[in-house]
């Protein structure tokens, strides 16, 4: 219709010819289309046949499906009716097994109560026993106990309770351990554990009691504490062989937590016995040994009174070390036991081993005594040391330092050596209050007593008598005193140090040894400073023997033309001799009086005045040229060169630094030129 429109709408040939020409087009399309249609007829006929045929087919499989529907409604009812008759079978089968059981376990109690009582009346208690067991078994499986199966257990328990008990008072261990093992069989596990336990304890308790009153009456008191300790020592060593001899026995019976309730019983026991031979010990010392001693931090080092022998304390304090190594030898025992027994049963988790209040308690009042003693000990003995000072032959410093030395490090040793992190401290404080106190007295007398400017008699005995030159200055002695006493502080600071890890406390316990090594280390730098100061005063000296070199570097003139500086470098107006008298004069005649750390302080010390007063000369007194400070430039190197040389371990550079840069200031043609070097 549109097209027929366009037509009707078109005005001129070309239009009419261009929609004629689509018309045209359009038709033949269509006719295209028909043809293809026509073509498929043969094919839509076929597609039709077939489906007419297979119409009869698909009426004949909706006839089967419901022939076959009906009968599997028919076998469902049929299987339904089987389940039921199986279920019932099987309900029926069930209650048979059951009934069997019973009558089987019905017979085999009354074997069993047959055999526990033929067995009771024979004395066949292990066999009564298994009896038993296999009862109990039998109960549990059957879910209920018998009246009579009862009264068979009770009198199977209570002839084991009998015969146990008998087996204790007899004292025969074989057959307590028979006994005992036994009762788990019967369901009384932690009862025969309990009873083995508390036969061997008491077998302990009784021996510990039996030896000390047989030796309540010593020849002396000497031997009396002897005797305690040797009792303590006893004791330990007779818990320790209990628990070998019968461990496996429990742990093959009981499990690991008989031998842990084994170990954890004997304790209760080595607790009270430990403890009564710890205050017996108290109570065989002389605690007049404190009211008889003067207090030790107040008596003057003067007095040659000496109320208590030191060699009696030391013996006193060898007695309490010896107890303590056993405690800790005992405790390390117990924990290596108990951890051993862990790794096979995992319910075992408490190691704690010796920890018992009432030892615990004696054991303080025994460390509070090794306190004071030590302290005694220390004050009497350092004071001593002291009083009794004297130079020795071959030797740099006095007798008092390696005495005093040894004194300490024996203490603090012997603290390390009672595991005690408070004996430990406590002998920290008396060593440090002693070097503070006391050593640090006993040196700073020596050095106002002494003349530090000895440095003409040095002089004037170094070539011309051997025995003079030999001859060791008192104040020399004092000086290196003061600096052997710091390097011995810090070695016994490293071995204390090395020793902690095998102390056991808590951490703030720890940073209280901490605290006392730290205020040791600060008592060291006390000493050093003692030494340097005196060293300080003896450069003094040395540099007022020096002074007229210095005199002669102040009038000479350094501002040089090429004659000049050719004719001072032919002179060396005061090198020359400034080195020969420090080192063959001075310096190498003081070497054979200092121990090498006094001497190389010594040299750090005079070249850091050397280099201040060469430094002062300089600004205050010499004008320079060009050449008179590369001449004066090339002295300093020469100086610094020949000091490092003779003298290695003093950092003679370093403290020429200063020194040495103003030299290479002096040297620069303009100011500019600074900038090149900084």
């Amino acid at each position: 219709m549109n097209a027929a429109a366009s037509i009707a709408d078109a005005v001129d040939v070309s239009t009419i010819n261009r929609l004629l020409q689509d018309v045209m087009q359009t038709e033949r399309n269509l006719q295209r289309e028909l043809f293809d249609t026509l073509g498929k007829k043969d094919q839509i006929t076929e597609r039709l046949t077939r489906h007419q045929m297979s119409s009869a087919t698909l009426e004949s499989i909706r006839n089967g499906s419901t022939r076959l529907h009906s009968d599997v409604l028919e076998m469902s009812a049929l299987a339904n009716v089987v389940s039921d008759q199986v279920r019932k079978l099987d309900t029926e089968q069930s209650s048979v097994q059951s009934t069997i059981i019973r009558v089987v376990l019905n017979v085999d109690m009354a074997t069993c109560l047959d055999g526990i009582k033929n067995s009771l009346e024979c004395d066949e208690y292990e066999a009564a026993a298994g009896f038993v067991e296999e009862a109990l078994v039998n109960c549990v499986a059957n879910e209920n106990k018998s009246a009579q199966f009862n009264q068979a257990l009770e009198a199977v328990a209570g002839v084991l309770r009998d015969k146990i008990s008998s087996a204790a008072v007899k004292g025969e261990v074989e057959q307590v351990l028979r006994f005992g093992k036994l009762f788990p069989k019967v369901g009384l596990s932690q009862e025969g554990l309990q009873k083995i336990c508390q036969y061997l304890c008491k077998r302990i308790t009784e021996q510990s009691n039996q030896d000390r009153v047989s030796s309540t009456q010593p020849s002396s008191s000497d031997d009396g504490v002897s005797r305690t300790l040797m009792l303590l020592s006893e004791l330990f060593r007779s818990i320790v062989s209990c628990i070998e001899q019968h461990s496996d026995v429990l742990v093959d019976t009981f499990g690991s937590i008989g031998l842990e309730t084994l170990i954890r019983n004997l304790n209760k026991e080595c607790d009270v016995c430990g403890s009564h031979l710890l205050k017996r010990y108290m109570d065989m010392r002389n605690k007049n040994i404190f009211q008889s001693a003067k207090d030790v931090q107040t008596r003057s080092l003067d007095s040659e009174e000496n109320v208590v022998d030191p060699r009696v304390i030391e013996e006193y304090l060898e007695e309490i070390i010896s107890m303590c190594q056993i405690s800790r030898q005992y405790n390390r025992w117990l924990h290596d036991k108990l951890t051993d027994g862990q790794h096979n049963d995992a319910q075992v988790t408490n190691t704690n081993t010796f920890h018992g209040d009432h030892y615990n308690r004696s054991l303080q009042d025994v460390m509070g005594f090794y306190i004071k003693l030590e302290e005694i000990y220390l004050y009497e003995n350092v004071a001593l040391a002291i009083r009794i000072n004297d130079e020795q032959v071959d030797s740099l410093s006095s007798s008092m330092v390696d005495d005093i030395f040894y004194i300490l490090q024996k203490c603090a040793r012997r603290a390390t050596e009672t595991g005690s992190i408070q004996a430990v401290c406590a002998s920290l404080n008396h060593i440090n209050n002693i070097l503070t106190g006391e050593v640090h007295g006993a040196t700073r007398n020596d050095l106002q007593h002494a003349d530090l400017n000895f440095l003409e008699g040095v002089l004037s005995t170094s070539s011309n008598d051997p025995k003079i030159a030999k001859k060791q200055p008192k104040s020399a002695t004092a000086i290196n005193n003061a600096d052997v006493i710091a390097d011995n502080i810090l070695v016994l600071k490293q071995e204390i140090e090395a020793t902690l890890g095998s102390i056991s406390g808590f951490s703030s316990d720890r940073e209280r040894i901490k605290s006392c090594l730290h205020e040791l280390q600060e008592i060291c730098g006390i000493f050093r400073q003692i030494s340097r100061e005196a060293l300080m005063e003896l450069i003094q000296g040395i540099l007022m023997y020096i002074r007229p070199v210095f005199d002669t570097l102040a009038a000479l003139s350094y501002e040089m033309d090429e004659t000049q500086y050719s004719e001072h470098e032919d002179c060396d107006p005061w090198m020359h001799q400034l080195l020969v008298q420090l080192e063959e004069k001075v310096l190498l005649g003081l070497r054979p009086h200092f121990v090498s750390s006094s001497f190389n302080v010594l040299i750090g010390l005079f070249a850091e005045a050397l280099a201040t007063r060469l430094e002062g000369i300089i600004l205050t007194e010499l004008r320079f040229s060009q050449l008179g400070g590369l001449q004066f430039e090339r002295e300093i190197r020469r100086l610094i060169l020949h000091l490092s040389s003779a003298f290695p371990h003093a950092a003679v550079r370093e403290k020429f630094a200063r020194l040495s840069e103003i030299a290479t200031i002096l040297n620069v043609e303009n100011p500019g030129e600074i900038a090149e070097y900084w």
